[in-house]
């Protein structure tokens, strides 16, 4: 839900510019974080996202309640989400946050950005395991990384460090939840899927506020992501 309110933000943003002639440009760096940090990493370690809700909730009455409450499914439908798979296989997702990382590095904001929302469609929506290393090397294939390189990439620990250190900062800023979205070095969002006028207008407070937009990025040195990479505006 995060990532389409996110987009529909962002175009509406650039599309039409406080000051005429000078569109807004956006940069994007996915930071790890992990719903469920104890998970083993073995590639054959999953259960099914109903049976961990539950788990999570203290049981069937629990979930029901929390599931009322949020009503994922309901606003996915508000941007076009049409199903979530709720039998959807859980696991750790330390690999398919390397590989994002990784694309980010070599590929570029535009390409990671891609990947990023492909490995979203395919498990919430296709209900595929995000530590399945075929499956993310195949994704990986359709935004310019051949598969092989892929595997090689993950049979390493290329990238474990970083992602840790970035975990250090986000519990310094107090993000406790996802999506939450960090403007720059300064301005963290509430946490949850926030619909798509309340980023529009968080966007156009910094692009009041400054001409030059937001700060450099807070995580970009512990992931390891140059600043010329973020230089590169983002392809809406």
């Amino acid at each position: 839900i995060g990532k389409r309110h996110l987009q529909n933000a962002m175009r509406e943003v650039a599309d039409k510019p406080m000051r005429p002639g000078r569109p807004v440009q956006f940069s994007v760096l996915r930071v790890p974080f992990f719903l469920e940090p104890d998970y083993e990493t073995s590639e054959g370690f999953e259960e099914t996202n109903r049976q961990r809700l539950i788990r999570k909730w203290g049981g069937e009455a629990g979930f029901e309640a929390q599931k009322h409450r949020h009503q994922l499914k309901e606003r996915g439908q508000e941007v076009g989400i049409e199903h979530f798979n709720l039998d959807r296989i859980a696991s750790n997702t330390l690999a398919s946050h390397r590989l994002v990382r990784g694309g980010t590095k070599t590929k570029g904001i535009t390409a990671a950005e891609a990947l990023y929302n492909a490995l979203n469609d395919r498990h919430f929506e296709l209900g595929q395991k995000l530590n399945d290393r075929a499956m993310l090397a195949e994704a990986a294939s359709k935004v310019g990384v051949p598969e092989e390189e892929s595997l090689a990439f993950l049979s390493t620990d290329e990238g474990v460090a970083e992602i840790r250190a970035a975990q250090q900062m986000l519990r310094q800023l107090g993000v406790s939840g996802i999506p939450t979205f960090v403007l720059g070095a300064t301005t963290v969002l509430p946490s949850g899927a926030l619909r798509s006028q309340y980023l529009v207008e968080a966007f156009r407070e910094l692009e009041e506020a400054s001409e030059e937009g937001a700060p450099k990025s807070v995580f970009a040195e512990a992931l390891g992501v140059p600043l010329e990479v973020l230089a590169e505006p983002l392809a809406l």
